[in-house]
């Protein structure tokens, strides 16, 4: 039986997305070189998820010499908009300002952050 599909992104897509969203295009072996976790995955690991992922609609591939290179279909900011509310859905009942608060109130911000928070709110 399939596993449901989870909301978002894996932490492997993630890694994957984030690398793509800054310096695609790339090749499953360009990929490789990038990802920072250790032991790094096989080439045939990597390459099953690309495959996954682009049948998901998250990338896309075009032809690149005798390999593919990959490229994002999914855009970065619209990605982190739909993370934050469903964290904020899943968490504090749907309020993204409970979000932001429980956020400022348990973390350090530093003073550029402070200043975008206030100018924010200003306008």
């Amino acid at each position: 039986m399939p596993r449901p599909r989870q909301p978002g992104l894996t932490e492997n897509e993630l890694e994957v997305m984030q690398i793509l969203w800054a310096q695609a295009p790339l090749t499953v072996s360009d990929l490789l070189n990038y990802i920072q976790r250790k032991p790094a995955p096989a080439y045939t690991s990597l390459l099953t998820l690309v495959q996954t992922m682009e049948k998901k609609g998250y990338i896309k591939h075009q032809k690149s010499g005798k390999a593919f290179s990959y490229k994002p279909v999914l855009k970065q900011e619209k990605f982190l908009i739909s993370e934050v509310k469903r964290i904020a859905k899943r968490l504090l009942g749907g309020s993204p300002g409970k979000l932001v608060l429980n956020l400022v109130e348990n973390e350090k911000l530093n003073q550029a952050e402070v200043e975008a928070l206030k100018k924010l709110l200003k306008d």
